[in-house]
């Protein structure tokens, strides 16, 4: 469960990748953080608010359900721009091999991931998401409103066979190998003499 958080260092976003053919991958990524949201998030807010309003909540527990639906919608904004902003992507976006990177390829920056996600709201209407998928569908690097108003795009990261850092590399390029090359006549090496 773990691995779905993200990290603070984004791998490289691979521009072109930029599609509508991600709207399926965006989609379910949606789903895991509007899941994370109200079963991690809005849970813990309507357990408070039952304990002080528990009158209301047995009274009307269809309008109840209704109202902390209605409340998902800011955690949610605050959740995606929270994590866009901080690492470029959601736990659902990570899940699903997504990035959120400004239109250059450079990282998110506070003024992009707020601006994206306040038109969100308009990317909703008039239901379920609905002007949000036509525009994105239409655009040939798949760009919601949102995305096209921040200056953003969504990418798959670049997967590479090299590695992030230098010492990530699981070959090891010193000398320690030749037995020869750093022994003493009496066969120990100097790393070992030294500590002696």
């Amino acid at each position: 469960m773990l691995d779905v958080i993200p990290t603070k260092r984004n791998p490289d976003p691979d521009l072109e990748s930029a599609s509508p053919s991600l709207l399926r991958r965006r989609a379910i990524a949606t789903g895991i953080d509007l899941g994370i949201c109200y079963f991690v998030v809005e849970t813990a807010i309507l357990a408070v608010l039952m304990v002080a309003f528990t009158d209301f909540f047995l009274a009307r527990a269809g309008e109840a359900f209704l109202l902390s639906l209605v409340g998902l919608v800011p955690v949610y904004l605050l959740y995606t721009f929270a994590f866009e902003w901080r690492y470029g992507r959601t736990p659902g976006k990570k899940r699903m091999g997504l990035l959120v990177v400004a239109e250059d390829g450079t990282p998110l920056g506070l003024h992009g991931a707020a601006l994206r996600n306040v038109v969100r709201y308009v990317d909703w209407l008039p239901f379920g998401y609905l002007l949000g998928w036509v525009l994105a569908r239409r655009s040939p690097d798949g760009r919601r409103l949102g995305d096209t108003l921040a200056g953003t795009c969504v990418v798959r990261p670049v997967t590479s066979a090299e590695p992030l850092y230098a010492d990530d590399t699981d070959t090891d390029t010193s000398s320690e190998g030749d037995s020869t090359a750093d022994s003493n006549a009496d066969g120990t090496t100097e790393d070992a003499r030294l500590s002696e």
